[in-house]
């Protein structure tokens, strides 16, 4: 029993312990409850206004969903930033389509004017560097109170906030839109705060609606831009299709008309688009005049091409037959097949006719052997043909733009210049003749008729001038007048000379009978003897008009010229003096002749006379025999001469030679330029009356300080030759490329043609400078060198000496008037090379060429 007490007493006092202990335990947990009930309202409260932000949000969603003003959209979104997020103030920045900134499209909270005005001029640059890392992927950037970031930090003055939030809206790299909200310094604590940790899950939304909303307005904007512009092209396209004077169409491979507008029935015919495809169900058919024409249409089509221009010919529903130009584009199924062909139609028939009469005019001007040139008021040239071109040298592009006055020589008076720019401004025809000048200094004369080219309205536009190369027919007018003026002397002379020796008869007749009655030594007889010896002086005077006349009798006998030659060779040496070598060199198989034998002596001689005279100091006279065939080019050039074949007598001496005013009148009786009483001057002409009286001709070359050639031509004779037989000919054929070098035109032109008949393309020129410069600059590859020997400056073997130490090899020709063996003699060419005498045949120059590409 005593211990009872104490226990119980221990007892409480484990139950006091237990119960402080669960009291202590019970105050924890009170005090937990109260934590988390404050916890718990707090939560509410933020629950409460998100829950109020999602409802508005929602709110704004339905609203923008209904609109599609952009501007009213993104107004609303500014109340709603304000309003319910409680930000102080926003900015909507939008993408300028055209130049790629971003500009305020709307904004609030800011209620002081300039202010208002000065953010709205807000541009930022699509390249910022404040924008970068939004474009880079970041969502968001924010700037805060103590924010440091120098970009964003420079952004504030701009938007007038110190706190801001800037957002994208639209894809990262190109959004298109821009949003900016926060607070300004002065009212950012009245609003909600922007800070490093501030919870934005509000504005994210508002983000993610307004991406949406404002991509969705973009794009119906877009849509309904689209369809506008589908309606109008629509319009456009059908009043285009109605009213287009091209026509359109839509066909079925198989040949229908599916659509066509009103040009299309006009071009065929037909009344009405309907009546065209209600008529023609075959288009191959019934329409195309050459059905393989829409055959190929339909190939190329079928293949996938876009056929252009293609062009064929139509028949009309009236029968006519029109040019059609068309254009298709094919169409097919999801199975490849061809299904309908949209193109168009052009009626071409009148542009076909005008293109070929433009064609004829064209190809007429072009080909046309006149010389065609166009020039505008103040004649400066637009055009040249190339006939102009070929004459002149000058080429189209030189002289566009040019007056004529490059062509001008000395030959044409200014008052010709005066009269004709008088007659042209009258508005009258010009016609006249000009001696111009080429690009290489030639002279050649022109027949020119000009007249003026005049608009619809009378006015003078410009001028056209068609000229006519008259150089050769000048130079055959004058070959022609001089025959003409030795006929004509040859029959005064004729005629003198008979009246003279029937006089001469009389008086030398009754001299010597007088002589008879008179005994020998008398005075009187010494007087009578001296007028006999006059009268048989002057009876050679008239001898040799007579021979110059061709009304000498002569004794016509066949005649081998080598062999007369020979006879005379030393007789003719006697007769020119030792100072002066003289060389023979006959041709062998030499075709006999029919002549008077004394008129073949008199000629040599007389030859002989005139070269002795020419060269006082001495000098070579050289004399040669050839068998030669004239032909139709050689006679163009020669009046005298006649096709056929010829022997041909040279005789060429190395004196002080001839200009070409001398050469002219050289075969005129009486004409001399020697001293008086150092020749009569019928020596020449009495060689001319000898040769025309044997049906043969002469020709001379001859310049100052190189000599003179004589070339005598006398027919062959028509009996039997006696001389060994000929070789046969060499086949008249060649090619490749020849620079032929004359300075002669005339002979330059009769070579240039001989070369080409045989085969050869010819490349011209007038001087050894030129003929060097072709060959330095190897354009073409030239063959062989067709050159003249004795040329004014550089001679030909200068010439040739040059172009062989940059073109080693090069075949060369060399031609002259003068005997080769002369020629060598003087140093001109050396011995070996390749030579032929002017002037030649077809034959004879077809035959050297071949010897000399062959060497």
């Amino acid at each position: 029993m005593t211990h009872q007490p104490k226990d119980q007493v221990l007892s409480l006092q484990k139950e006091l312990a237990a119960l402080r202990l669960e009291k202590e335990n019970l105050s924890q947990q009170v005090k937990r409850l109260v934590q988390a009930e404050g916890k718990l309202y707090a939560y509410q409260e933020q629950l409460d206004a998100q829950l109020k932000e999602y409802q508005e949000l929602y709110e704004l969603n339905k609203r923008l969903n209904g609109s599609f003003d952009l501007p009213a959209v993104l107004s609303q979104a500014c109340s709603y930033v304000i309003e319910t997020l409680g930000y102080e103030r926003v900015i909507f920045l939008r993408r300028s389509p055209s130049s790629e900134n971003y500009a305020v499209c709307a904004l609030d909270g800011y209620y002081d004017e300039p202010v208002r005005e000065a953010v709205c001029q807000l541009v930022i640059p699509a390249e910022s560097p404040l924008l970068e890392p939004l474009f880079a992927g970041e969502e968001f950037r924010i700037c805060w109170a103590g924010c440091d970031d120098a970009e964003l930090a420079a952004f504030r003055q701009k938007v007038q906030m110190e706190e801001f939030l800037l957002y994208r809206l639209g894809p990262e790299l190109a959004p298109f839109a821009v949003l900016v909200l926060g607070n300004s310094a002065e009212n950012a604590s009245f609003y909600r705060r922007v800070t490093p940790s501030a919870s934005l899950p509000g504005v994210g939304n508002l983000v993610g609606l307004l991406s949406s909303t404002i991509e969705n307005q973009l794009l119906y904007a877009s849509m309904e831009r689209a369809l506008e512009q589908e309606r109008l092209a629509q319009q456009k396209y059908r009043g285009i299709f109605e009213n287009s004077i091209e026509g359109i169409y839509q066909t079925t491979p198989e040949g229908r008309f599916l659509s066509c507008n009103p040009a299309i029935a006009a071009i065929l015919g037909y009344g009405s688009p309907q009546e065209v495809i209600d008529s023609i169900t075959d288009i191959r058919n019934q329409l195309y005049v050459d059905p393989e024409r829409r055959d190929r249409f339909l190939a190329l089509l079928k293949s996938g091409q876009e056929v252009k221009d293609f062009e064929a010919r139509l028949r009309c529903r009236d029968g006519s037959i029109q040019w059609i130009r068309m254009s298709g584009h094919p169409l097919f199924d999801e199975q490849g097949k061809l299904t309908h062909i949209d193109g168009t139609m052009q009626n071409i028939t009148r542009q076909k006719e005008i293109e070929e009469a433009l064609s004829k005019l064209s190809l007429a001007v072009e080909q046309s052997p006149v010389t065609i040139v166009i020039t505008d008021t103040r004649g400066l040239i637009e055009f040249v043909n190339p006939k102009f071109e070929q004459l002149t040298g000058y080429g189209r592009r030189e002289v566009i733009g040019k007056t004529l006055a490059f062509l001008k020589s000395e030959h044409n008076p200014p008052e010709m210049y005066r009269k004709l720019w008088e007659t042209l401004k009258s508005g009258n025809i010009w016609e006249g003749e000009f001696v111009n000048r080429k690009k290489n200094g030639e002279l050649f004369s022109e027949r020119a008729t000009i007249s003026p080219i005049k608009n619809r309205e009378g006015v003078i536009t410009h001028y056209l001038a068609i000229k006519e190369d008259i150089t050769e027919r000048k130079q055959l007018e004058a070959q022609l007048l001089q025959s003409q003026k030795m006929e004509s002397v040859g029959r005064l002379a004729g005629g003198v000379a008979h009246d003279f020796n029937n006089m001469l008869s009389v008086i030398i007749g009754c001299a010597q009978l007088a002589m008879l009655k008179v005994t020998e030594g008398d005075q009187l007889w010494q007087f009578l003897n001296q007028i006999s010896r006059a009268a048989e002086r002057s009876s050679e005077i008239t001898r040799q008009l007579l021979a110059f006349s061709r009304k000498e009798l002569i004794s016509l006998k066949k005649v081998n010229l080598n062999a007369k030659v020979v006879e005379t060779q030393n007789t003719l040496g006697r007769l020119i003096g030792e100072d002066i070598n003289l060389t023979f060199k006959p041709a062998p198989g030499l075709w006999a002749i029919e002549a008077d034998p004394s008129q073949l002596d008199q000629i040599l001689v007389n030859l002989a006379v005139n070269a002795r005279d020419a060269m006082p100091g001495g000098g070579q006279l050289a004399i040669e025999t050839a068998n030669v065939h004239i032909d139709h080019t050689y006679c163009k050039y020669h009046l005298d001469a006649r096709p056929g074949d010829y022997v041909q007598l040279t005789v060429s001496d190395s004196g002080t030679g001839m200009d070409r005013d001398t050469l002219a009148h050289i075969f005129e009786p009486f004409f001399t330029t020697k001293g008086v009483g150092k020749g009569t001057g019928l020596g020449l002409a009495t060689v001319y009356g000898i040769v025309r009286q044997n049906n043969g001709f002469v020709t001379v070359y001859s310049e100052p300080g190189h000599g003179t050639s004589f070339r005598i031509h006398f027919p062959k004779s028509q009996g039997e030759v006696e001389a060994e037989e000929l070789a046969p000919e060499t086949t008249m054929s060649g090619s490749g490329n020849v620079l032929l070098v004359e300075d002669d035109p005339l002979v330059r032109e009769m070579a240039s043609q001989m070369l080409a008949e045989i085969g050869y393309t010819v490349i011209q020129t007038r001087s050894p400078e030129d003929a060097i410069e072709i060959c330095r600059k190897g354009e073409s590859r030239i063959d062989l060198v067709l050159t003249d020997v004795v040329m004014p400056g550089m001679n030909g073997k200068e010439m040739v000496d040059e172009i062989l130490t940059f073109s080693p090899g090069m075949k060369v020709l060399f031609m002259s008037g003068y005997t080769s063996d002369l020629v060598a003699q003087r140093g001109v060419m050396d011995e070996g090379r390749h030579f032929i005498q002017k002037p030649f045949d077809l034959h004879s120059l077809n035959e050297k060429i071949k010897e000399a590409l062959a060497d």
